[in-house]
């Protein structure tokens, strides 16, 4: 391996989508990050076997002497809900078994199935819980191991939008619309504090109800480019082209 490469490094970030699996790979030499490559992989609902196959060939495809992997898990995966009040500061079993325990309650599922991540508590209290199969964390796990990578996160796609954009939906009130594909959650949020959290199939009548919230209205698509000024808008890449694919935008949330 030359030296160019041997200081090379690459972060692939994936966004699996309820029948796709969408790549973006950014590589950095030098302290410059790019946009190297970017790939999509489809599936039939419920059958991506092949296509994690075919995404690890593609991992591997371009030398790098680290490599690490993040995945964004859509809403055919992923799952939320709001605890109202979290014990995270005064004892984090405590905040487990009260979360566990709302899951059973909100969706009627054994919480042991399930993998929970925690968003930071809102100062008055909230917390945001995502969940994701156990089995499905399994999964990404070994492909990892297999793709040579060091496995640098699973975030559902709500976290990683909002971390992308955190100096924005914390400096105001209003409702985050996120449309993936044939899916929309809406999410009503003061600040930090994320009030409301919904996920449903996209509805015609959705954009008439999100404007009657209060506050701020900020969408985030991957279905077509941002068009109000207030939708969130991702910069742009080096290396990306001139018309940044919108496919792409979750999983670029994914990236670092």
């Amino acid at each position: 391996m030359d030296l160019a490469a041997f200081l090379s490094s690459a972060h692939i970030s994936v966004h699996l989508a309820s029948d796709s699996l969408l790549a973006c790979e950014v590589q950095r030499r030098c302290g410059v990050r790019r946009l190297a490559r970017q790939a999509s992989f489809s599936f039939q609902r419920g059958e991506r076997s092949q296509a994690m196959q075919r995404l690890g060939e593609w991992i591997t495809d371009t030398p790098s002497a680290r490599r690490t992997l993040g995945w964004v898990i859509g809403p055919s995966q992923a799952q939320y809900f709001v605890l109202p009040w979290s014990p995270e500061s005064v004892d984090r079993t405590l905040r487990d078994s009260y979360a566990r325990a709302r899951y059973e309650q909100l969706y009627e599922a054994d919480a042991r199935t399930a993998a929970f991540f925690f968003a930071a508590p809102a100062a008055s209290g909230e917390q945001l819980v995502s969940c994701i199969p156990m089995s499905l964390r399994a999964e990404l796990q070994s492909h990892a191991r297999a793709a040579g990578c060091s496995l640098h996160s699973i975030k559902p796609s709500l976290s990683a939008v909002w971390e992308r954009f955190r100096h924005v939906l914390e400096a105001e009130r209003g409702t985050l619309c996120l449309v993936e594909d044939d899916q929309e959650a809406i999410v009503r949020h003061d600040r930090r504090r994320i009030e409301h959290v919904e996920v449903a199939r996209r509805r015609p009548d959705a954009a008439a109800q999100r404007e009657g919230g209060a506050g701020v209205l900020r969408r985030f698509s991957n279905t077509e480019a941002p068009q109000a000024a207030t939708d969130l808008r991702l910069p742009r890449w080096h290396g990306a082209g001139e018309a940044q694919d919108s496919r792409y935008a979750f999983a670029l949330c994914g990236a670092f």
